[in-house]
């Protein structure tokens, strides 16, 4: 998704005919993961922050890949890739020539994240995951065994991973799942109304967000306030929602 259009940005590198940009908003990545230097133990929370900054990075860039490849499958050639702060966007050049091939391309961002959540899940030995995201382990990874910084990184990105992927497909704007749902709903209902549809509920999620993040994250707070405020947005001028 992209939200911000006009934030400096920098190119990194390109991969192919693909510009992979990283704009000014990735500051806030390392600011609202600063608690991480306080709840790990003072000796690995150097290198477990430094590994987790880099690693959501490329969380949020492996998920615009997935668009992206999908989107170079289906004929769809891509401009650049942007990662900022929590969020990321692949600029198509091109709309999918059907709603079927734009509703997996948005898929894909998701099941990117999902794939390295089970990659990192493998790594780990495959704990049992709870509901609220922690492993339990029977037995730790003897890689890991005397890399507590890395054991404590890996599990990290492994639950941002997943959060990333099921979060994405919840039913709000400008969220992938948003878009994904206000397509399968508008081979139904006129797209005005699927896009008024999906605000609706974007709003109740966006809110739902806000408010658990009071007592449990900062970053989901604030996150939850953003969509809440876009989805509100587009409830009021749900043609907006095409520009998404």
């Amino acid at each position: 998704m992209n939200i911000l259009d006009d934030t400096p940005r920098l190119e990194l590198f390109r991969l192919g005919s693909v510009s992979v940009k990283i704009d000014v908003t990735f500051i806030l990545v390392p600011l609202f993961l600063i608690g991480i230097l306080q709840q790990a133990p003072l000796a690995i929370a150097g290198p477990a922050f430094a590994a987790i900054v880099a690693g959501v990075f490329f969380s949020v860039l492996f998920h615009e890949l997935g668009h992206t490849a999908l989107a170079r499958i289906f004929g769809v050639p891509v401009g650049e890739i942007l990662v900022g702060g929590f969020y990321g966007y692949a600029r198509m050049l091109e709309a999918p020539r059907s709603t079927a091939a734009n509703i997996i391309i948005l898929f894909a961002g998701p099941l990117a994240n999902a794939l390295l959540f089970l990659g990192l899940w493998h790594l780990l030995g495959s704990p049992e995951v709870t509901y609220s995201g922690h492993f339990n382990f029977t037995e730790r990874p003897y890689w890991l065994a005397d890399k507590p910084w890395l054991l404590y990184a890996t599990m990290t990105l492994a639950r941002i991973n997943l959060a990333m992927a099921i979060f994405n497909l919840l039913p709000a704007f400008p969220l992938d799942g948003g878009r994904i749902y206000r397509d399968i709903a508008g081979t139904v209902v006129p797209r005005v109304t699927a896009a008024k549809i999906v605000a609706a509920l974007g709003v109740a999620v966006g809110l739902w967000a806000a408010v658990t993040g009071l007592r449990i994250d900062l970053v989901l707070m604030l996150i939850g306030a953003q969509i809440a405020i876009v989805n509100w947005a587009i409830l009021k001028r749900p043609a907006d929602a095409e520009q998404l």
